[in-house]
């Protein structure tokens, strides 16, 4: 397969590539384990992790192609894995999940969350923020004119 000239390679893209290739991977494996979860948990814990992984996906999309919205969606992405880490957890606990796809699961999310983590910290470095350089009239605190600094009837306090 032949890439297209000044395209790189996946693994010389960027960040963001890796992740989206990652989580493409672990949702996959994610929606297979699920699927065999017990249909007691199938409409409550299996649907919402399902939906939760799907949405992540998505949101990596969009802060790929959306450079305004990337740091914020990252940090929404990044808020979503947590619901899908306390989901898992209450699987476990509930006995639908087996030990050894829990485990798998949170060593997943915690990759995932760590690729994510740093694409987020390098879009911080470079967006730059709102309201961060002062003005300068700004800059120094305001000074009170003569009047001002008088008190009523233009008495000194």
């Amino acid at each position: 397969m032949t890439l297209p000239h000044g395209r790189p390679p996946a693994r010389e893209a960027g960040p963001e590539l890796l992740v989206l290739a990652k989580w493409e991977e672990f949702t996959g494996w994610l929606l297979a384990h699920t699927s065999r979860w017990p249909k007691s948990a199938r409409f409550t814990l299996c649907q919402r992790v399902q939906n939760a992984a799907l949405d992540v996906a998505e949101m990596l999309v969009v802060a790929r192609y959306e450079p305004r919205a990337r740091v914020r969606t990252l940090r929404r992405c990044n808020l979503t894995l947590e619901r899908m880490r306390l989901l898992l957890r209450l699987a476990r606990a509930a006995g639908v999940m087996p030990p050894a796809g829990f485990e798998s699961a949170m060593r997943g999310l915690d990759e995932t969350g760590r690729m994510l983590h740093g694409w987020r910290e390098r879009a911080e470095r470079e967006t730059p923020r709102r309201g961060r350089e002062r003005s300068p009239d700004l800059a120094a605190p305001a000074r009170l004119s003569s009047t001002a600094a008088r008190g009523p009837g233009g008495r000194a306090p």
